[in-house]
């Protein structure tokens, strides 16, 4: 595991797997980690430059609204 600034990570792969991000549940994460909620780290793998992010896209955006700079990140 690594904690990683957004900037570090990319979503622009095509690994998003759902049609559109539910922008309610982005909400409702967001509160909930402002309220110091714990939630698992964001998936993604590491191409020895990038790390593609292929799960955990709902808490990136979450975590970014809830004014977080960085995330864990579970990588292989």
């Amino acid at each position: 595991m690594k904690i990683l600034k957004f900037s570090q990570i990319r979503i622009d792969g095509g690994t998003q797997m759902r049609v559109s991000i539910n922008q309610d549940k982005v909400a409702d994460y967001a509160e909930c980690m402002r309220e110091g909620d714990k939630f698992p780290p964001i998936k993604a793998t590491f191409d020895g430059t990038n790390y593609w992010m292929w799960a955990g896209f709902h808490r990136y955006f979450a975590a970014q609204s809830a004014g977080a700079t960085t995330i864990e990140v579970d990588y292989k």
